[in-house]
């Protein structure tokens, strides 16, 4: 059978996937992201299938190497489930990653992520189809796209519709495992820390790296609700002297530097200033800032950067 469209033309669905990326973040960068509703009908399809669908390009240049000898529509079935799982690991790697950053297992921060992963997957995606033969190069062109999904309502439509249903519904209930690490933090989407630079603002990327003993240094703990109650709660900064293990972080000293009331309202955020003092030197401390929520005795979020702290000039 003889594909329709050229080479160039193949690559219609990559170009949706860029597409989708530049949607997905016009909306969680700018305040149309603030309305619910939206962020879900634009934010759960994407990150259920985009970034797997860009790994799963990335990994399958040719066409049905995700189901040999099955025909066109099974081999996207299978292309679609396999992206599925890819989503879900491409969430878990980035939110992995994401917890041992200043920035935090965080809405903008996931996002961001998620949208550089796909674009760097579409891109390898794109070069490894450019060396494929166009006869066997998988992809497709939007008049492909058109034909498919006519024939998924009509011509033996609704196996297909089973199989795709069931396949979604697995990608969610998988995805919701990923998310259940955040099921705590509801109301809390944004916990961080920011430095000083030298003209005194705070910024994301000016956190200290080196402290002296006895020298002030200052930060700042940005807390952000985007819940309905907003949030009411207690920062605890401390500076931790730790061992890792076999992936294992054990807290051998600590020094408390500071303790604070926080109370946000409902979808503000606030900054607090605070300056560090360490009394305590050596190499590869960890400076922890922890948000509690009233009354809880485990934090709901958790921020910290590595310094190296010297003895007194």
């Amino acid at each position: 059978m003889t594909r329709s469209g050229s080479g160039d033309s193949r690559q219609a669905d990559l170009l949706l996937v860029v597409a989708s990326v530049v949607l997905v973040g016009v909306v969680a960068f700018s305040p149309a992201g603030e309305w619910t509703p939206l962020a879900i009908v634009v934010g759960i399809p994407f990150v259920l299938l985009v970034p797997g669908y860009a790994l799963v390009s990335a990994v399958f240049p040719r066409a049905g190497e995700t189901a040999p000898g099955a025909t066109a529509r099974t081999s996207w079935l299978a292309r679609l489930g396999l992206s599925v799982g890819g989503s879900v690991v491409a969430v878990a790697v980035v939110g992995g990653v994401l917890e041992f950053t200043v920035w935090g297992f965080q809405r903008p921060a996931v996002v961001a992520g998620l949208c550089l992963v796909t674009l760097g997957a579409t891109a390898v995606a794109w070069a490894r189809r450019r060396r494929v033969p166009a006869d066997v190069r998988a992809g497709t062109d939007l008049g492909s796209v058109r034909d498919w999904t006519v024939a998924a309502v009509t011509d033996e439509g609704a196996l297909g519709i089973a199989l795709t249903v069931l396949v979604l519904v697995a990608g969610v209930g998988a995805v919701g495992v990923v998310a259940q690490e955040a099921t705590d933090t509801a109301g809390v989407t944004e916990f961080y820390l920011l430095g000083e630079n030298d003209s005194g603002e705070l910024r994301a990327g000016d956190h200290p790296t080196e402290l002296t003993v006895g020298d002030p240094t200052t930060v700042g703990i940005g807390v952000g609700a985007r819940g309905p109650d907003g949030f009411e709660g207690t920062v605890v900064g401390r500076l931790e002297r730790v061992t890792v293990e076999n992936d294992t972080v054990t807290v051998t000293d600590a020094e408390e530097l500071v303790r604070f009331p926080v109370s946000v309202a409902a979808g503000e955020s606030t900054v607090t200033r605070h300056t560090v003092r360490p009394t305590t030197a050596g190499d590869d401390l960890r400076l922890t800032y922890r948000l509690y929520r009233s009354g809880a005795q485990s934090p709901v979020r958790q921020v910290h950067v590595w310094v190296h702290v010297s003895d007194e000039a």
